[in-house]
């Protein structure tokens, strides 16, 4: 579900110039965190405003959703041979998946979607998948909570790693944000990119660990341990499990991570803000 934005309310926006140069824009940005943070806790009070549970279905989602996974996965297909703990395994794998997912698919849509505010209000534009990448980010919170709680409920004994989710989580949101904008300006030369993205996740959902180990694989031969290596999602959710499930910390998947994280913010920013001006046209 997209971040509709609209202009009731934010009489700032209305008087905002485009600023011209990086400095400015990035001023310009930094003094809007309010409005990121206020439009994306209204968009989470509204998506459950008309459910009888509300706001419980915050943590009753993401528990379904692993509760089928584990069905399909773990006890009829059986892919959890060789996985230790293989519900807290699913869990991580297919939650830290599931939030780039959204975050990207939502940054699609943000740009195209609020076209008539574009339009009518000067603002720097990169708030739309800002604000987007902030909503799933707020949205998560009771999803990674309940992945603690299946860590328990699976017997895992709480260590000091479990500290360190945040900060692989504040990693993949700075990567996160990046795909939001890239796929925000994709969206608008091509619009099908938003048709085509659910199709290119499903495939990465099989080629990133999500759902069964690809150790087995990555150990005997080199040149797929590079690959995965090399995948941005199988290094957060590795990296996720190792902080949940305990196990070695692969230095490796780290930096990849890092560089992941920092280079697509950086270069996603600055590919979306290259094409500024055209966003309000048709």
């Amino acid at each position: 579900m997209s971040v509709s934005i609209g202009s009731r309310g934010l009489p700032e926006l209305r008087d905002a110039h485009e600023a011209e140069k990086l400095g400015p824009y990035l001023r310009d940005v930094r003094s809007r965190w309010s409005y990121i943070r206020h439009v994306a806790m209204n968009e989470l009070r509204s998506r459950q405003a008309t459910n009888v549970l509300g706001g419980l279905w915050h943590l009753l989602n993401p528990a379904l959703s692993i509760a089928v996974y584990f069905l399909v996965f773990g006890v009829i297909l059986q892919t959890d041979r060789g996985v230790d703990d293989f519900l807290a395994f699913l869990t991580i794998g297919l939650f830290i998946f599931q939030y780039g997912q959204k975050c990207t698919i939502d940054g699609a849509r943000s740009v195209v979607s609020n076209r008539g505010l574009i339009k009518a209000v000067r603002f720097p534009r990169v708030i739309l998948p800002l604000t987007s990448t902030a909503t799933e980010a707020l949205a998560a919170i009771p999803t990674f909570l309940v992945a603690y709680a299946v860590a328990l409920v699976s017997g895992i004994t709480p260590s000091w790693r479990w500290l360190m989710l945040p900060f692989i989580l504040v990693l993949m949101t700075m990567f996160n944000a990046g795909s939001a904008m890239v796929a925000g300006r994709l969206t608008t030369h091509f619009a099908d990119t938003t048709q085509l993205l659910p199709f290119a996740f499903r495939l990465l959902l099989y080629l990133s660990g999500v759902i069964f180990s690809v150790d087995a694989y990555v150990d005997s031969n080199p040149l797929l341990n590079t690959l995965f290596t090399l995948n941005p999602y199988y290094c957060f959710i590795t990296l996720a499990r190792w902080s949940i499930m305990s196990g070695n910390l692969q230095t490796d998947l780290l930096v990849s991570a890092i560089v992941w994280s920092v280079a697509l913010l950086v270069i996603g920013f600055l590919w979306f803000r290259a094409a500024e001006e055209t966003y309000a046209r048709d």
